[in-house]
């Protein structure tokens, strides 16, 4: 009897120890399934996160790229119609040089004429010059003409008589010497003087008046040195050019 009692009361130990034993090894996998289950919602959480940002990317970027080739089509559209433009602007460059050097060339030709007389053409900073025998230069201050100078003056007056269409700019000019006088002039109201002083000349020998016109440089436009008395002599001068504000010189317009 205590043999059967010992027997049933081993079995019932080592039964509930095997109970036990069960129940904690649920227990771990049931946390482990928990923190499984925890750790795939999360995984799933951010999927779905990355996958709209993932749509935002790709929507951004189709926009982006639209308004690119939005702007880079406008940009060509431009730059053809630029193109047109400089090829219009090109074409009236060019006939505007080949109008210019058929005046240059109509010019030149009528001043080749008296070159004999000492009347030339030249050509300098893209401007035509009409050079007399004798350079219409000056002393010190003055705008007074020598008796070679009114001759060379002479010529040209007698070519503009000749060729009554033909309209002149005369130029007055002086150094960077400061003009002293009482009357309170300036090299700007010299180079007038002397400038005006070449217009009288041709008037007095019967040039029209609608075929001169007189400005003054002032000290601003040198052709020599003005730290040297040689280059100072130079640019006290009075120059004559066809006048680029009158138009068609040769063909007379009003």
């Amino acid at each position: 009897m205590r043999l059967i009692l010992s027997l049933l009361i081993f079995f019932f130990v080592a039964g509930s120890f095997q109970s036990c034993v069960s129940k904690k090894k649920f227990d771990e996998l049931q946390a482990a399934k928990e923190a499984t289950d925890r750790a795939l919602a999360e995984t799933q959480s951010q999927l779905q996160t990355l996958k709209g940002e993932n749509d935002k990317l790709k929507s951004t970027l189709e926009s982006e790229t639209n308004r690119l080739n939005g702007e880079i089509s406008s940009i060509r559209r431009d730059l053809d119609a630029t193109k047109g433009q400089m090829a219009q602007v090109q074409e009236k460059l060019n006939m505007t040089e080949a109008e210019l050097n058929k005046i240059k060339a109509e010019i030149a030709g009528i001043f080749g004429d008296y070159q004999k007389s000492g009347l030339k053409m030249e050509e300098r900073d893209g401007r035509l010059y009409v050079i007399t025998s004798t350079p219409v230069n000056y002393k010190t201050g003055s705008a007074s003409l020598t008796r070679a100078q009114r001759k060379a003056i002479d010529e040209l007056a007698q070519t503009l008589k000749n060729n009554p269409k033909l309209r002149i700019l005369v130029e007055g000019h002086t150094d960077n010497k400061k003009f002293k006088s009482g009357s309170g002039t300036d090299n700007w109201d010299l180079s007038v003087a002397r400038s005006m002083s070449v217009v009288r000349e041709l008037l007095k020998r019967g040039v029209a008046a609608n075929q001169v016109a007189a400005v003054g440089r002032g000290e601003n436009m040198p052709v020599d040195d003005n730290n040297t008395a040689a280059g100072r002599s130079k640019n006290r001068r009075s120059e004559i050019a066809p006048d680029p504000n009158l138009g068609n010189l040769i063909k007379g317009g009003n």
